[in-house]
């Protein structure tokens, strides 16, 4: 879990502008893996436009010398 708290799912809050009319709402759906990209759709709540966001995420190869990032879940135990 990333959140501080009682919580036991995880809370995604971003806020979007409509790329329409430039109104500002809050959306709290997680990203969804779809063809190399992260997107969910969304619909304005003002004027009803529907459209895609895209999350930007850059590809992590490595690494080749050193060590790599901690184990989040040690399957074996």
């Amino acid at each position: 879990m990333t959140q501080a708290g009682e919580h036991t799912w995880n809370l995604f809050v971003r806020y979007n502008r409509c790329p329409k009319c430039g109104y500002i709402f809050e959306d709290r759906q997680d990203f969804k893996y779809n063809a190399g990209r992260y997107e969910k759709e969304l619909e304005c709540l003002r004027c009803h436009h529907l459209f895609t966001e895209v999350k930007n995420v850059s590809l992590k190869l490595g690494p080749f010398i050193g060590e790599g990032e901690a184990v989040e879940i040690d399957w074996k135990e």
